[in-house]
């Protein structure tokens, strides 16, 4: 397996989808709590990037331990059997991973206090549970669902509340569903497009995902949806107050999103608009942190 196949293995292109809410959750923090502590935020930056690979990792090596296709075994959308990846080179990386994440947490938790710890294990449940039970979430219409909420919400949380610790209440609970909203929405969509992208190597395989539940012309319409549900929720946080005002900025990202979105949507082959999910979820991230960044000044 050589650097560029490993990189593939564990997904690196998807790590934007940890990077949107860690970005934001630390922003959030400077702006809400006037607080930041760059040595927790790097350490759970590193940490949360980890647990992602990690659980890109497990995903393929169920996916191939399942599949009953040698066909998709060794086709292009499976990096294990088209790079030749060995189980002591898979279960090698995961296990690396984990061991890193144990280790950056448990840190983190003596540091930073128990409510991390019980982030930190809700997110290692769903984690689990989305690819390594007999029904992974990743088979199901609830893994959008399960992706957004955790790295969106989950992370935007405990990336805020490391530099905030020991502060933690319902006012932050609460707010933090608001704020990270179009994070979840943007993270449960790159999800959504790679199901897309797989849809027809999905249902030979049994892996009955969202898209096989809707249907693929209706998921294509609810991905397009879904981004504009994220732009309201940016705009009903800053009517609350959540959000600073200069968060509207993100609404400027809307054009370039939106034709992403048609170009998607007239063509979801993974290969080559899969990236597309990814780079809105960039344009999202780099016009919100702007925006949050101005608030820091007006």
């Amino acid at each position: 397996m050589t650097f560029k196949q490993w990189l593939k293995f564990i997904e690196i292109q998807s790590l934007v989808a940890s990077a949107l809410p860690l970005i934001l959750g630390n922003l959030y923090a400077v702006k809400t709590y006037h607080l930041i502590h760059p040595t927790y935020a790097i350490v759970f930056a590193l940490v949360a990037f980890a647990l992602q690979m990690a659980v890109n990792v497990w995903n393929n090596l169920s996916d191939f331990q399942r599949a009953t296709s040698d066909e998709w075994k060794n086709g292009v959308n499976n990096i294990i059997g088209e790079a030749g990846i060995t189980p002591v080179q898979g279960w090698g990386t995961l296990f690396g991973l984990v061991a890193f994440v144990a280790i950056g947490g448990i840190w983190l938790v003596t540091v930073t206090g128990l409510p991390l710890l019980f982030m930190g294990i809700i997110g290692f449940v769903i984690a689990y549970w989305y690819a390594g039970t007999p029904v992974p979430l990743s088979r199901t219409p609830f893994g959008e669902l399960a992706s957004g909420l955790t790295m969106g919400y989950l992370i935007f949380l405990a990336a805020t509340y490391v530099n905030i610790a020991p502060t933690f209440n319902f006012t932050l609970l609460w707010h933090a569903i608001f704020a990270s909203a179009v994070a979840w929405f943007a993270i449960g969509n790159i999800m959504l497009a790679n199901n897309l992208g797989d849809f027809e190597e999905d249902v030979a395989e049994g892996r009955h995902t969202l898209a096989f539940y809707l249907g693929k012309a209706t998921t294509l319409k609810l991905f397009g949806w879904i981004y504009d549900a994220g732009y309201v929720m940016v705009i009903i946080s800053v009517l609350l107050g959540i959000l600073p005002w200069t968060a509207l900025i993100a609404i400027l990202s809307y054009p370039i999103v939106h034709r992403n979105v048609r170009k998607f949507q007239a063509n979801p082959a993974k290969n080559p608009n899969f990236i597309l999910a990814i780079k809105n979820a960039v344009v999202i991230s780099i016009f919100l942190a702007l925006g949050l960044g101005l608030g820091l000044i007006f």
